[in-house]
């Protein structure tokens, strides 16, 4: 993460408003809640990549690359829930476990594949995305046991 300013100018470059007005364009808790943290910052490494993420993302959507980020919830909580030994996931953390774990997957083949009509580079966006595994198999066990409802399609083994 980059490094936090002591003495800004935040305050009077509004910086407040616009992490504010930020988060509002932000479709889902986890991005609001990511936005909520950014702090001013002098890390020119950092700053420097965040501008070329934002560069690639630009181009990514001049050329038409879609993804649905709306509805992307933190699973931390669920995922710790299901490392202790005798503790039960309910069939709608599961499911929301699954949602997360999909649109990860989903990302990580736009992020190896991007539009072939892309001018520039997705040097930073492939480095970053690289950290994403690749869940085909976990995906594939699930597919089709559990209904968007949180009911039981079929029976889970």
């Amino acid at each position: 993460m980059a490094e936090e300013l002591i003495h800004s100018s935040s305050q009077v470059l509004e910086f407040d408003a616009l992490r504010l007005l930020l988060r509002g364009y932000a479709s889902s808790p986890l991005g609001q809640k990511r936005i909520a943290t950014l702090k001013p910052s002098a890390d020119r490494d950092w700053i420097e990549s965040q501008q070329e993420l934002a560069s690639e993302m630009q181009e990514f959507r001049r050329v038409g690359g879609r993804f649905d980020f709306s509805g992307l919830i933190e699973i931390d909580s669920l995922v710790k829930k299901s490392r202790i030994a005798g503790a039960v996931l309910e069939t709608t953390e599961i499911r929301d476990v699954i949602l997360v774990v999909d649109r990860a997957a989903e990302w990580r083949e736009i992020a190896l594949h991007p539009p072939a009509a892309m001018r520039s580079e997705w040097k930073g966006v492939r480095e970053l995305s690289g950290q994403i595994v690749d869940f085909t198999e976990f995906l594939r066990w699930f597919r089709n046991k559990i209904q968007p409802d949180g009911t039981h399609a079929k029976q889970l083994q």
